[in-house]
């Protein structure tokens, strides 16, 4: 039994990562229940939630390295689509995984053509999918920052060995120099 519950929990990343995360969805209830979630996958993340775009927007400033987004806000102004735009103006590098109850291509489409990292559909399968994509979203970011920290050592590697080099051709004009 124990083993089965495993390996059903094998694609679950439990991540470290601090920082904010915003859940944004009008339906209070699906909001906690989402909210809850993102807490257990992610510990040492402040989770703060919103169940208006504008008041994510609010908060934006913030920087938030994740938010969860309901497409259809009933908000005064400002519907799920229109908060992704604003977030990916502000704030290009969050990730926004697009969570909605409806089933259109269209709206897929739209939300990832303004930036989305993903769109879940609300259903039966809305918990384990939202682990499947906060767990996209911490290995993308985890091997961009491997990535960069690659790049910082291969640059002091190569500061090293100009510098190296510089020092020999000096000590060898040196050497020509004043020694022979």
């Amino acid at each position: 039994m124990k083993n089965e519950e495993n390996n059903k929990n094998e694609d679950i990343v439990i991540s470290t990562r601090e920082g904010y995360v915003f859940v944004v969805d009008d339906d209070i209830v699906f909001l906690t229940m989402i909210e809850e979630e993102v807490k257990k996958l992610l510990p040492y993340a402040k989770i703060l939630s919103f169940k208006s775009g504008e008041s994510c927007l609010d908060n934006i400033a913030l920087n938030p390295f994740l938010i969860l987004l309901d497409y259809n806000l009933s908000g005064k102004n400002i519907d799920g689509i229109k908060t992704l735009k604003e977030i990916k103006k502000s704030s290009p590098k969050t990730e926004i995984v697009m969570l909605s109850g409806i089933d259109d291509l269209k709206v897929v489409i739209s939300s990832m053509k303004y930036g989305a990292f993903d769109y879940i559909l609300k259903g039966t399968n809305v918990i384990s999918n939202v682990r499947s994509k906060i767990g996209h979203v911490v290995r993308k970011m985890r091997i961009q920052e491997d990535g960069r920290e690659k790049n910082k050592r291969l640059l002091f590697l190569k500061w090293f060995i100009f510098s190296l080099l510089l020092v020999l051709g000096i000590y060898s004009a040196w050497f020509v120099l004043f020694v022979k």
